[in-house]
């Protein structure tokens, strides 16, 4: 069983409380807000963060995984940096997605002009009312370059009593199924996790594909073991701590990126990063904190979080 993993984007915090709530039942509110629904048998995980713009960790963890984006055009028909600096992160992470306009505030001239020079300003717009529970899985546009093997990150990781060690996380790729081993990333020299129960929206499962929020029950490892671990995976994935980039460095951030100590946004984790020169002209190299999974094509945007204006430097592409 596949999901959609839907990004809620923008700075008008009243706007998408209403949206959600109408679309979805609230799950979890620590950390990542998510609600769920199950449209015409497809599970549909829609994703906020309450920290933006004080901070864009949460917003850029979200991009880097979501399938699509809901794009919220303020209500008063201009938007604010906070919204500019999302439009530059979904371009980042090159997603697909819809503009959502609050009936009766905008009309799609302005909105169009508002957006201009952007990716997002090449959504299509869809007029919604926020009472409305409508939604069209047809119309969520998916990305594309999905990896081969499976893939989990995971959030968090605690002990519940009677079970033992619980992971909570997002399928990324694959189908994670009961009785899998799976590697932690990064973690100990040939630890593994074996996946005792898997369990979505507190209902039991033996298996799960991408685009699903999972919890899993893990025998062989302790939380402790997982402090560091920000991946579960089946052994099949290259894993490093130095990448070569295809850099296409936004248009709107002006400083310069070689040299310096920055973070990139992977699928799931922002690691600290130290940014060098790539093999070409249109290439940056990054030395991580630590080890991830890696891939040919793999998406992740550089994130300037010293940044007094725009946080997002651009997006990368992995090359091998």
């Amino acid at each position: 069983m596949d999901g959609i993993l839907l990004g809620v984007f923008g700075s008008d915090t009243d706007s998408k409380s209403a949206l959600l709530t109408s679309l979805g039942k609230k799950s979890e509110a620590e950390g990542t807000v998510i609600y769920h629904r199950t449209d015409s048998g497809k599970k549909i995980s829609l994703l906020d963060d309450l920290e933006f713009p004080q901070r864009i960790q949460g917003y850029s963890m979200v991009a880097s995984i979501c399938d699509h984006a809901y794009f919220m055009f303020p209500r008063s028909g201009r938007l604010a940096a906070p919204d500019g600096e999302l439009a530059v992160l979904l371009e980042s992470f090159s997603l697909p997605g819809t503009i959502q306009v609050v009936e009766g505030t905008s009309n799609p001239d302005a909105v169009r002009s508002a957006l201009k020079g952007t990716a997002v300003g090449k959504y299509p717009i869809e007029e919604r009312n926020l009472q409305s529970a409508i939604m069209d899985p047809s119309k969520l546009t998916m990305k594309t370059g999905a990896p081969q093997g499976t893939l989990v990150y995971v959030d968090r990781a605690f002990t519940v009593k009677g079970i033992g060690t619980v992971a909570l996380g997002f399928v990324l790729s694959g189908k994670v199924s009961v009785h899998d081993k799976l590697r932690p990333v990064p973690g100990k020299e040939g630890l593994t996790a074996d996946v005792k129960s898997i369990q979505i929206n507190d209902e039991d499962y033996d298996s799960a594909g991408r685009g699903i929020r999972v919890g899993l029950s893990l025998k062989g490892v302790d939380p402790s073991d997982l402090e560091k671990t920000h991946w579960l995976d089946d052994g099949s994935f290259k894993v490093s701590d130095t990448l070569d980039l295809a850099f296409a460095k936004s248009q709107f951030y002006k400083q310069a990126v070689v040299d310096r100590e920055m973070h990139l946004q992977l699928p799931g984790e922002m690691l600290a990063a130290t940014i060098g020169a790539g093999s070409s002209s249109d290439s940056i190299s990054a030395k991580l904190q630590s080890v991830a999974p890696v891939w040919d094509g793999m998406r992740s945007a550089l994130i300037d979080l010293n940044s007094k204006s725009l946080r997002v430097a651009g997006g990368c592409t992995s090359k091998f």
